[in-house]
């Protein structure tokens, strides 16, 4: 097998060939591992905090999640940059919560899209809410109930994106008010901070330094940025404290070149997300428009699949049914148009 013996290749070549398609170049990422660190008792933890870390499987930090908890716990701003799946959520989120139970500190957590924030969200209340510790997303989504709740009793951890931020500055006193007291602000993904849009979001911290005071502490963190000391600068107007993980990924990764043979391009698509999907794989299959996400949804399930659309233009709940079907395994893949291009766990 010239993939290498691979059963996943091996399916999609044997797909793709009988459709008249094939694939005509692979490339396996390199796994590394992160160096390990102390075990987390040994960290200085919150007791409760790492007793929860325990009981969730994690028995000792990685060695550059240990230096992010030294510096985030000193105040000092702080770029992490580690590969996907190597714990770099954890790198931020464990200081964060730890001075929340120790010295009531509350933090903002920014993320890009909608759906990676309320994902992230539920990642974070495996470790806090055992510890009393309260978070809640504050979005466009937010219905106004739960958005009253926010005002009244503010999270030790609020996780928003920075559009919301913009919008409500400078219109809702109410808003101002629950950003007081926050000792810490987070970037996650901070590689999408670019061009315009990154000029935008140093506008937005800016703003947010003048509401909270210079003493406010910047966190960002990033798997693919090649000029994290830079790039933090330019977010936050002062120097970072770089911290590095692993620059791989952690787990196997191919990168698959395929030549569409007769097949129009959504067809393809569609081919791939059937033929993927059969080798028991979750998929997500990423278009450029809303129209080609329903044409490459419904060429899918026609094929077989099992496939819902996620874009912009649909109803909350119905994006939010598309991303638990999805986590839970009923769906077997998801088209999508940027609203998911940054993932969910």
């Amino acid at each position: 097998m010239a993939w290498g013996g691979d059963d996943v290749l091996a399916r999609l070549s044997k797909g793709l060939m009988a459709s008249g398609s094939r694939i005509i170049y692979v490339h396996e990422e390199v796994v590394e591992e992160p160096e390990p660190g102390p075990y987390v008792e040994q960290v200085g933890l919150d007791e409760a905090l790492a007793e929860r870390l325990k009981e969730n499987g994690i028995e000792r930090l990685y060695k550059f999640q240990y230096e992010a908890y030294k510096a985030i716990s000193r105040g000092e701003d702080v770029f992490l940059v580690s590969g996907a799946a190597t714990g770099k959520t954890e790198a931020f989120i464990l200081p964060l919560l730890d001075k929340a139970l120790k010295e009531g500190t509350r933090s903002i957590i920014v993320y890009p899209t909608k759906a990676l924030a309320r994902d992230q969200l539920a990642r974070f209340e495996r470790y806090a809410i055992p510890l009393l510790l309260s978070m809640a997303v504050l979005d466009g989504d937010t219905p106004r109930r739960e958005r009253e709740r926010i005002y009244s009793s503010p999270p030790s951890l609020l996780v928003t994106n920075p559009d919301m931020v913009h919008f409500s500055l400078p219109r809702s006193g109410r808003f101002k008010r629950l950003l007081s007291g926050v000792g810490a602000v987070v970037l996650d993904e901070a590689h999408v901070y670019e061009g315009s849009f990154g000029s935008h979001v140093r506008l937005v911290l800016e703003r947010l330094k003048a509401l909270l005071g210079q003493g406010v502490q910047f966190v960002a963190s990033s798997a693919t940025i090649g000029n994290p000391a830079e790039l933090g600068e330019l977010l936050f107007g002062r120097p970072v404290k770089v911290i590095e993980g692993v620059r791989r990924r952690r787990g196997k990764a191919y990168h698959v070149l395929v030549s569409a043979g007769k097949l129009s391009r959504w067809s393809i698509a569609a081919k791939l997300l059937y033929l993927a999907s059969r080798a028991g794989l979750r998929c997500l299959a990423f278009v450029d428009s809303q129209q080609m996400c329903e044409v490459v949804a419904r060429i899918a399930r026609r094929e077989g699949a099992n496939v819902m659309v996620h874009r912009a233009g649909l109803l909350r709940e119905e994006r939010r049914e598309v991303e638990d079907k999805l986590k839970s395994g009923e769906l077997e893949g998801v088209v999508a148009t940027p609203t998911l291009e940054l993932g969910i766990d």
